[in-house]
């Protein structure tokens, strides 16, 4: 039997204890809050914006879009840089990208350069997202990867939501240009943590891999099911979050904070669907069976958002049940990476197929309902198209369960 001098002898360095608590995860999960925020601060001033430099709607359109189109086309080829440079490097490279392109764009004297300016937010942002991921399942505590991941999946409806109330504070008082300038300074308050964070270097460090990480038939189906899933998500994820004006001229409202609030409230419940699904990943739920359960949620509470002729009560809390239960999606899908690998050569290479069909998705999802609502002029019309995308998804669940089973819980 051991002696108190002995057994203090065995408590882990003072080093070891980040790597082994959640404080570590929290920091770089609220690191990719903060990157959000460049997608967060477009909704609300966007009318600002097309006051200044006198644009259309399309323009307006390629604004707030060009993030996806960063992530559709160039997600999996940055993935590649990451093994050369290592994650921490080039999550630092992000932050300091985005920032510099939200100075720079809050200065900026014409549309032609504010687009400039979000493309390179946008290279910012795909940085910082591929490189999140994998260091977080490096440094959540033993045996709760997975966990970790669901959490992380909060990071995009928490940013957005946060930067939404920001905005909502800021414009009506000073313009929009103060709002891209706290971007900025957040953006900078995060990189300064990051490149603080007591972790070894070989934490952060991705050796040199081939081009395609090398896996199995096994593992590239499992993969692709991940990704396809994904894509059919955030396709009509977003659908519903840029219905919800339509929502707010139903309620006779044009006070923007008012405005702001409904919608942050929208997506944080996503968040929170994110968070609750992290924790029943930590109870042994399986992924496979919380996607079911969004793909039926989703199922049945379609109709209810779109029906124009429902009391608009009932459509308020059908969208909101819906966004939160809709969270399980990505949560699970994050939750899932680490057990194709625990190199994260190939988690990083597998995080960068999941943002880049999430982008896909969200470039096709939404023209695809605006024109079929456009030709019927109902809303309603939409919701064999959702119905489809929730089959889809429950399809994608039932082949993560054959997949899984003879996969690793990590």
């Amino acid at each position: 039997m051991q002696g108190p001098t002995d057994g203090r002898s065995l408590k882990p360095p003072r080093k070891a204890v980040p790597v082994e608590s959640w404080r570590p995860v929290a920091l770089l999960v609220a690191t990719g809050v903060v990157a959000a925020f460049q997608i967060g601060k477009i909704p609300l001033s966007l009318n600002y914006l097309q006051s200044d430099f006198g644009f259309d709607l399309v323009m307006a359109g390629w604004v707030a879009s060009l993030f996806a189109v960063m992530g559709a086309v160039c997600a999996v080829l940055l993935s590649f840089t990451l093994s050369v440079f290592g994650l921490k490097p080039m999550l630092l490279s992000g932050l300091m990208i985005s920032m510099c392109a939200s100075l720079l764009g809050g200065m900026t004297p014409d549309v032609s350069w504010l687009l400039v300016t979000r493309a390179f937010e946008g290279l910012g942002f795909i940085l910082c997202v591929l490189c999140l991921p994998p260091l977080i399942g490096q440094l959540a505590p033993k045996g709760q990867a997975s966990a970790a991941m669901a959490y992380w999946a909060m990071y995009l409806p928490l940013g957005t939501c946060v930067m939404l109330l920001i905005s909502a504070v800021i414009l009506p008082i000073f313009s929009w240009r103060v709002v891209w300038g706290a971007s900025a300074i957040a953006l900078l308050g995060m990189a300064w943590l990051i490149a603080r964070l007591d972790v070894q270097q070989k934490d952060f460090c991705v050796k040199t891999v081939p081009f395609v990480p090398q896996m199995g038939l096994h593992a590239w189906l499992y993969l692709t099911v991940l990704a396809s899933c994904f894509a059919v998500y955030t396709a009509q994820y977003y659908v519903f979050a840029n219905f919800l004006p339509k929502i707010f001229r139903e309620l006779s409202t044009d006070n923007m904070f008012q405005i702001a609030a409904i919608t942050a409230i929208f997506i944080a419940l996503n968040a929170g669907g994110n968070f609750f699904s992290g924790i029943l990943h930590r109870a042994g739920v399986a992924s496979w069976a919380l996607i079911c359960t969004a793909s039926v949620g989703l199922a049945l509470l379609a109709p209810l958002v779109l029906a124009e002729a429902a009391p608009i009560g009932l459509r308020l809390a059908a969208s909101a049940l819906l966004s939160f239960v809709s969270g399980f999606v990505p949560s699970s899908l994050f939750a899932a990476i680490p057990r194709l690998s625990a190199a994260p050569s190939v988690r990083t290479f597998i995080n960068a197929g999941l943002v880049q069909a999430s982008a896909i998705g969200q470039l096709i999802g939404a023209p695809l309902v605006g024109f079929v609502v456009a030709r019927s002029e109902s809303w309603l019309a939409a919701a064999p198209l959702i119905w489809g995308a929730a089959g889809l998804i429950f399809l994608a669940a039932m082949a993560l369960r054959i997949l899984s089973k003879d996969m690793p819980d990590l």
